[in-house]
């Protein structure tokens, strides 16, 4: 019986190793994790051959800021001194008697009768005559007007904002200068109303500079409010079948008062100019006499050293 039961433990136990391998060769292999799929790669974009070979930036000529189209054939724009003389007469009209009588009432009297003088000579320049004849009686004496690129009249407002941007610019000065100290009252407090002139001289100063850099930029000479109503000033050239009478007639003839003084100016600036060209001929002609004198000097230098050699081997 103790045989029997030894071989029947052994067999048991034979059978039991390879149950056991299994569970170990279980147990000791590495759990398999799942492999993700590799995402595809993008495509790498093409260089573009402009960037790649990037030619050198070539600067550009300077061009006006405004280059502003629409001016009518056959007409011409009005030279500087006749831009100049219309403005001068135009503000000496319109504003001549308002100066004087603010000056007035800065010393102590009633100008009343100066103000209204001043208001109906404004109204006659600016909105009258304009409407009657399509010109200020600055255009007429320089000979000039303004038109639109249809070839009419431009709207009468426009005379009135071009000939008051330089007393806007006085005024806005002066706004701005008497009332930078008193912003604010005794105990620090701000006071509105000056506040209120204060930031008003700026606009109006603000006004008188960008009609300034508009002129300045334009190629056809449009300030701001020029530009605002489509307007230019052209060399008055009298149309087909036109007769003056009247009124227009008599402006007309102060013209040959502008002829003169557009004339005296032109000469004037023409003599600036011959002088500045001589003074810049004699400036160029020292500086060529200097450089002369110096490129002789060297020279001088080497015939002396020359000489003193020769002297020296007698």
């Amino acid at each position: 019986m103790g045989l029997l039961d030894k071989a029947s433990d052994a067999g048991n136990k034979g059978a039991e190793a390879p149950k056991k391998a299994k569970a170990v060769a279980k147990a000791k292999a590495p759990l398999a994790t799942p492999v993700k799929a590799a995402k595809p790669v993008k495509a790498a974009k093409p260089v573009k051959a402009a960037k790649a070979a990037k030619a050198p930036k070539q600067r550009k000529e300077r061009r006006p800021m405004l280059n502003t189209a629409g001016l009518p054939d056959g007409y011409e724009i009005a030279s500087k001194n006749s831009r100049f003389l219309a403005w001068l007469m135009n503000f000496i009209w319109n504003f001549g008697v308002l100066f004087g009588a603010l000056f007035l009432s800065i010393m102590g009297s009633t100008p009343t009768i100066p103000a209204v003088a001043a208001l109906i000579m404004i109204i006659i320049n600016v909105f009258v005559i304009p409407i009657m004849t399509g010109r200020t009686l600055g255009n007429f004496i320089s000979r000039t007007r303004y038109i639109t690129a249809s070839e009419s009249k431009p709207n009468p407002v426009h005379g009135f904002f071009v000939n008051s941007v330089g007393l806007m610019g006085l005024v806005g000065l002066g706004l701005v200068v008497g009332f930078m100290g008193q912003l604010t009252n005794d105990t620090g407090k701000v006071v509105p109303l000056n506040v209120t002139f204060f930031v008003l001289g700026f606009i109006f100063l603000g006004i008188r500079i960008v009609d300034g850099r508009f002129k300045k930029n334009s190629d056809q000479d449009q300030g701001l409010y020029d530009m605002l109503f489509g307007a230019y000033l052209v060399k008055y050239v009298p149309q087909e079948g036109e007769e003056m009478s009247g009124i227009a007639a008599r402006l007309n003839r102060m013209a040959s008062y502008g002829d003169s003084f557009t004339q005296r100016r032109e000469s004037s600036s023409l003599k600036r100019k011959a002088k500045k060209e001589a003074k810049a001929a004699e400036e160029a002609e020292g500086d060529a006499a200097a450089t002369d004198e110096k490129a002789e000097e060297p020279e001088n230098k080497e015939s002396k050293s020359d000489e003193k050699a020769d002297e020296k081997s007698e």
